[in-house]
């Protein structure tokens, strides 16, 4: 069983898109939007590693002491 399942929220940052940019028409920019989408991707990637990082820090202390 996964503790993490991503979901494809690829449609779901349009409306964030045209928020951010103003671009109203994101399929004449579809090449802006594609690489804001990674941007994204890769913010939510780096703070699930992050977490991650610490939720395994945490973890390795309490067994040092065990």
């Amino acid at each position: 069983m996964a503790f993490i399942s991503p979901t494809n929220r690829f449609n779901e940052f349009r409306n964030d898109f045209i928020k951010d940019t103003g671009i109203q028409n994101v399929d004449e920019n579809i090449d802006l939007y594609i690489s804001y989408v990674s941007a994204r991707f890769a913010d939510l990637n780096h703070k699930l590693l992050s977490s991650l990082v610490n939720d395994i820090q945490e973890l390795y202390k309490v067994l040092k002491k065990v």
